[in-house]
């Protein structure tokens, strides 16, 4: 069973990397639990409302997501994923380039799964 449920969380954490390089927006509200919190690597806290926002106006763009290390961890109807990422994004006209390592969180109610949170710290290039 574990298994068949890290491979599932897998498949979902792809889906999502994809659609935040793609700017999918309508996935990402898909797969986003309503009450979703995202801190990111400088500490700004994101709702879902709020991340989404600066996807769909543009205030944001991601343009690669190369992750690694991935792992999963499961605690009941939770899973932990942890791993690192080298990020390209757009952000107010200039090119960034980030590496962080990452903490998401995703829940499981009424048997389907939901992205919860997201913590990442920056890492040095």
């Amino acid at each position: 069973m574990s298994d068949a449920v890290t491979a599932e969380i897998l498949e979902l954490e792809k889906r999502r990397w994809a659609a935040l390089v793609e700017g999918d927006t309508a996935t990402l509200r898909e797969l986003f639990a309503d009450r979703m919190s995202y801190t990111h690597s400088n500490a700004m806290v994101d709702s879902k409302d709020s991340y989404l926002g600066t996807l769909a106006d543009g205030t944001v763009a991601y343009t690669a997501a190369d992750v690694a290390d991935e792992r999963v961890r499961l605690f009941g109807d939770t899973a932990v994923v942890t791993g690192d990422v080298r990020l390209g994004a757009r952000a107010q006209g200039r090119e960034l380039r980030l590496r962080a390592r990452y903490s998401a969180v995703w829940a499981r109610h009424g048997g389907r799964w939901s992205f919860v949170c997201w913590h990442s710290t920056a890492l040095p290039e």
